[in-house]
């Protein structure tokens, strides 16, 4: 049972990256402009799967899963945007050339306004799964209570 209180908030906040990191591509790939805030949505969305999944127990572990994958979640919105870019499709976004074309070009895809998003994506990711499960416990504490 243990396991499963790390196990599938890993797995949920990987989905949630994945899913992120995509969605920010075809937002990309629909109004041809990057859009820093879903950088910071992205992280949003890891720490409300890994609050969700950690049942209300969540504790640092799972604040630096949610925090691991916001990270991978934007890298990966990075990548499949160049991946789209380059090949202007999502079709062969993972053909070695595109691989090659954002490892060479890696540090250029970051600017000042994509640190200050990531920054809060990951204050966003540390910070929401505590807070969720806090919100989450606080109406069984009151029922727990009325019922005695």
């Amino acid at each position: 049972m243990e396991g499963n209180k790390i196990v599938l908030p890993i797995l949920g906040a990987l989905l949630a990256a994945v899913i992120g990191g995509a969605a920010w591509a075809v937002i990309v790939a629909l109004t041809n402009y990057e859009l820093g805030i879903v950088a910071w949505a992205v992280g949003g969305l890891a720490g409300y799967a890994v609050a969700k999944l950690a049942n209300r127990q969540v504790s640092a572990a799972h604040q630096v899963i949610a925090v691991v994958a916001s990270l991978i979640g934007i890298l990966l919105g990075k990548y499949f945007t160049v991946g789209y870019l380059y090949t202007e499709s999502f079709s062969g976004i993972f053909e070695s050339e595109v691989m090659t074309v954002f490892q060479e070009n890696f540090s250029s895809l970051f600017d000042v306004m994509d640190i200050v998003f990531i920054a809060l994506a990951v204050a966003t990711a540390w910070q929401l799964p505590k807070r969720l499960a806090r919100q989450a416990a606080a109406p069984a504490a009151e029922s727990t209570q009325a019922a005695e």
